[in-house]
């Protein structure tokens, strides 16, 4: 992907204030295209769009994917996982999108990983500068 070009992810989290604000906070280098706010919603809508199922639009109406038209939509390269998930919910996800599409990431930022970096409770200027310097090192590397 060139560098013009902003690396499509899916997002899983369960506050979509946090959400909308982090995804605004990746741009332009990364795209939020799907987020998901609901465990059992993400078991089914991130293999599907992993696997290439860009018919499947986010029930939570966030991402681009939300509203662009079916030939504009994006297969995610990763998962961002945010605040308030368990490793349970973690693994089951993560599981699912493995089998749909053995090459996606998964980048998850956790409260001990905002404190760590100097901020009090869930920051989006900090989620985002992690999500960011994680997910350029997986992309190195895969």
């Amino acid at each position: 992907m060139d560098s013009t070009t902003p690396i499509p992810v899916a997002t899983y989290g369960k506050d979509p204030k946090i959400a909308e604000s982090v995804r605004e906070k990746l741009l332009p280098d990364i795209e939020v295209v799907h987020a998901c706010l609901d465990p059992a919603i993400a078991l089914t809508e991130l293999p599907a769009v992993f696997s290439g199922n860009l018919e499947t639009v986010p029930a939570s109406g966030l991402g681009t994917n939300a509203s662009a038209p079916a030939d504009k939509r994006k297969v995610p390269q990763a998962v961002f996982f945010g605040g308030g998930f368990s490793d349970e919910e973690f693994e089951k996800i993560k599981a699912a999108v493995l089998a749909a599409n053995p090459t996606a990431h998964f980048i998850k930022v956790q409260k001990r990983d905002v404190l760590a970096a100097g901020s009090f409770g869930p920051n989006p200027d900090t989620i985002a500068k992690i999500f960011r310097k994680r997910l350029a090192a997986a992309m190195v590397a895969a």
